[in-house]
């Protein structure tokens, strides 16, 4: 990156309120001045910020209407996706740079990713460079062009394609950014103003704004009303008259794309941490080593989930913990609980309140005898992350936003599984694996591959079915297609007729679809049944990360993803691993979430698509028992076990 700056340059920053002293040491050749992104006035109010004529001079264009360098800092992915939905405070520029503190191992290199719009045409240099642990960018155009473009495109290169986000929301500064991180579509208004109008439309289908400080609060969700981020009381009336549902008290959604689980180590090298509250915010300790460092609000980043993955827990004591700041540290609590790692929660009962029933009921179940165990302490995490992202979680909350606001709001997504099978005797008992799944809308494609239905008991289910019968002499990836262009759903879903499946399994494929955002999503073949010798097996395989292999038997794709790569080969092996191939070559990205929820069954190699042998699979493993044994996840429905037990 070129080190030096013009006067015309301006700077400013979004997440360092923790450790303002590494701004000053981020950029060489910049001495300020230094704008707080989040503090920066919205069209409409004062461009000049309050006794500080450096800053306002440093802010100002230098006589051409656009302003030669913009500068934005960013602590960590997490703060550069909350500096999205304020892109249209940053001004024009024929230069932007922009420079990542830090970043967690598992993240790109923020390249951007290009879209058709007016900004790349100018572009005649762009360097990306490693500083540290973390990158800058520097890009120059022959043209002023919107710095906020240009940031929206690295944060769509770092985390994926951006999906529309429902509803349109309405932000009223900085303040509010935290409410809808890496969201480009929403509208920005003045503190108390009308959120302005776009293309002849309303700007937004719901304005959220915060109570001010000393007067009454308002807590609203409707077309045309106001939410509030503070605990809230009454319901206000809009200007259509509608009424507001309340909001009490609710905690700012969690970003899904940083806050996740990717990264999970299931045997984590050190003990159990301590949570501690500050004067200036809060802190990870354990011993004399200080963790990481968070600011006043709980606000937690990627960065942060980072330094804590191989901790086995982190204690949170009861209310003196958090010195009043109950909704802070329920907020630091729904974070880590949505990154997967387990807390040890003393009772609290404000705390729990902020954090819901699901949240402060799988909290409640974490000890410290059961976190000793990586195989329970994995369980837990699972419980603990399911229940944070889907209450809190930004997708979620908004949804729940809508509804209450009575906004409409799209369908769930629908998941057509594909269920292929040669023996007709197992279609009964893989139908019954895809009935007991929870928590989704799906449909059952039903393929029979060398017998009809007349041959085949097909069980009623209360999900829509359609079956495909297919001669024996048709390509198994054939059979498949033709079973995929039967298929409605969003997603295609492949499972096989002999496996066992949790009752989330599907569920927890949409979740890691949701913050991994990718392409194809799979579970890990951790959990093996050994049939030939009546054993069970844990196998040695990462999971919650980026990688080009999932089980076959687990595979959930986009629908877009699936076409772009083709479909499936049409030959009589190998079909998974070629999908998985095709995936890849077409620019997709593949991940495999935690395996607790899926048991494959091996019986011998002879009739498998897949060949390898039963003792390939005792070269590694981790753990064994005796008899087919499922974890704690799989037997959420005890009778289902007695029921399927060989």
């Amino acid at each position: 990156m070129t080190r030096t700056a013009t006067r015309s340059a301006w700077g400013t920053w979004i997440g360092f309120e923790s450790c303002p002293a590494l701004l000053g040491r981020l950029v060489e050749g910049f001495a300020g001045p230094w704008i707080p992104l989040e503090d920066f006035p919205v069209p409409g109010m004062p461009v000049v910020p309050a006794n500080d004529a450096d800053a306002a001079q440093g802010a100002v264009p230098d006589g051409t209407g656009a302003i030669r360098c913009v500068l934005l800092a960013a602590r960590s992915p997490a703060d550069l996706r909350r500096a999205v939905p304020l892109r249209g405070l940053l001004p024009a520029a024929t230069r932007v740079r922009i420079a990542v503190a830090d970043v967690p191992s598992w993240a790109a290199q923020p390249l951007p990713v290009a879209a058709p719009g007016a900004c790349w045409r100018h572009l005649t240099e762009m360097r990306v460079a490693r500083r540290g642990r973390g990158w800058h960018l520097d890009a120059a155009f022959t043209e002023p062009v919107p710095a906020g473009d240009v940031v929206a495109h690295v944060v769509n290169g770092l985390f994926g394609g951006c999906e529309a986000a429902t509803p349109v929301a309405g932000l009223e500064g900085g303040a509010t950014a935290d409410w809808r991180p890496g969201d480009p579509n929403v509208t920005l208004s003045p503190p108390g103003g009308p959120v302005p109008d776009r293309r002849d439309a309303p700007g937004c289908d719901l304005p959220l704004r915060r109570a001010e400080p000393d007067g009454p609060v308002a807590g609203s969700v409707s077309a045309g009303s106001v939410i509030t981020d503070a605990v809230s009381a009454g319901a206000v009336v809009t200007g259509s008259g509608v009424a507001g549902a309340v909001v009490d008290g609710l905690l700012p959604p969690l970003d899904e794309a940083v806050v996740n689980p990717i990264g999970f180590r299931r045997n984590p090298a050190l003990g159990i941490a301590a949570f501690a509250a500050h004067r200036e915010g809060f802190a990870v300790t354990l011993g004399a080593d200080r963790l990481v460092r968070l600011p006043a609000s709980g606000r937690v980043t990627d960065v942060d989930i980072a330094r804590l993955r191989d901790v086995r827990g982190i204690e949170v004591p009861g209310p003196q913990a958090g010195e009043g700041r109950a909704s802070e540290v329920a907020r630091v609590v729904a974070a880590l609980s949505a990154a997967g790692i387990p807390v040890l929660a003393a009772p609290d009962p404000a705390r729990d309140r902020a954090l819901g029933p699901a949240l402060a009921a799988a909290l409640a179940a974490v000890t410290g005898e059961a976190l000793a165990s990586d195989l329970r302490r994995e369980e837990l995490s699972i419980r603990l992350r399911r229940a944070a992202l889907r209450e809190h979680g930004a997708a979620a909350r908004w949804r729940g936003l809508a509804l209450s606001a009575g906004l409409p709001v799209p369908p769930d997504p629908r998941v057509s599984i594909l269920l292929c099978t040669r023996r007709p005797e197992m279609v009964p008992f893989a139908v019954e694996q895809m009935e007991r799944q929870r928590g989704v809308s799906a449909e059952l494609i039903v393929g029979l591959h060398g017998f009809t239905a007349r041959e085949a008991a097909i069980p009623r289910t209360r999900s829509p079915i359609t079956v495909i019968e297919a001669p024996a002499a048709t390509p198994f990836g054939e059979v498949l297609n033709r079973m995929a262009a039967a298929a409605s759903g969003s997603y295609l879903a492949k499972v096989d007729d002999d496996d066992w499946y949790g009752p989330d399994h599907l569920a927890d494929l949409l979740l890691a679809r949701r913050y991994s955002g990718a392409d194809l999503v799979g579970s890990a073949a951790e959990f093996v049944y050994l049939e030939p010798l009546d054993v069970t097996i844990r196998r040695c395989i990462g999971t919650e990360r980026f990688v080009p292999l999932v089980a076959g038997g687990t595979m959930l794709v986009t629908r877009a993803a699936f076409e772009a790569a083709g479909g499936f080969r049409p030959l009589a092996r190998t079909v998974d691993g070629q999908l998985l191939q095709a995936v890849e070559a077409v620019g997709g990205r593949i991940y495999r979430t935690h395996g607790l929820g899926y048991v494959l069954r091996r019986r011998s190699a002879y009739g498998h698509t897949w060949r390898q042998p039963v003792q390939s699979f005792l070269a590694s493993y981790q753990e064994q028992w005796r008899g087919l044994v499922f974890n704690e996840l799989m037997e959420d429905g005890a009778r289902w076990r007695a029921d399927v037990r060989t």
